[in-house]
């Protein structure tokens, strides 16, 4: 084993396939299925992220008990509708899925895009919801040795829930101040803005791609059955 030092790095180029190849490297992406198989990769992560997202919203919603409010409500609603949007993303592109000219089976791209152009625009509002419900409650959340002193039974008694102690409250709001109010949490809100790259690039490069020809065409062919029921 070499010895390694100062700015020296060992590359274990028996597990190198592409170095110094240009060619190859452009053609990486176009012509094999990396992209789609990542970006599924991806929407499992933001599906599998918002159902978590929706699970400490509706547990602060119950605790301080305000779910007969209409716009809470309404708030939780939107976040449903972005898990079974997404949810219904990875599933057109299973069931769409094709075999590449490689022999691998390969999900379909277009729903994929469509749900990591989506999921930027929708997660800041996850996290402006959970401010919204969680309001002052994001704000009283002493740490927990502040639990372990003497202000424990004021703590108990004046930071309680209809469902719990305070201790078991303020656990479950400090949880929602790391998702949506710590450095952690602004770092992921700025992560899921830019995580697959510029929205604006991503947003053209859907329009360059997606296939909308056939849209076009439905519409031309209305339009002359229109002008040939005229004559």
């Amino acid at each position: 084993m070499p010895v390694i030092s100062g700015n020296e790095v060992l590359v274990p180029w028996n597990r190198v396939f592409l170095h110094g190849n240009a060619s190859a490297a452009n053609r990486l992406y176009p012509e094999s299925s990396f992209l789609p198989h990542v970006a599924h990769q991806i929407v499992c992560k933001n599906t599998v992220k918002t159902e978590f997202i929706l699970g400490v919203l509706q547990l602060m919603v119950d605790t301080i008990n305000i779910s007969e409010y209409q716009h809470v409500k309404e708030k939780i609603a939107e976040v449903i509708l972005a898990l079974e949007t997404m949810k219904a993303f990875l599933i057109a592109s299973e069931v769409n899925a094709q075999i590449d000219k490689w022999g691998l089976m390969t999900p379909a791209f277009n729903p994929l895009y469509a749900a990591l152009n989506y999921y930027p625009r929708i997660y800041p509002r996850f996290i402006e919801i959970m401010q919204l419900i969680g309001a002052s409650g994001l704000v009283s959340i002493p740490s927990e040795a502040d639990f372990h002193s003497e202000l424990k039974p004021d703590l108990d008694k004046y930071l309680q829930s209809t469902d719990r102690n305070g201790q078991a409250r303020v656990q479950l709001f400090r949880l929602a101040w790391d998702v949506c109010m710590s450095a952690f949490g602004s770092r992921q809100t700025l992560y899921e803005r830019f995580f697959f790259g510029d929205p604006v690039r991503l947003a053209g490069n859907l329009y360059r791609l997606y296939d909308r020809q056939y849209c076009v065409d439905w519409v031309k062919r209305f339009l002359e059955r229109i002008e040939t029921d005229r004559h």
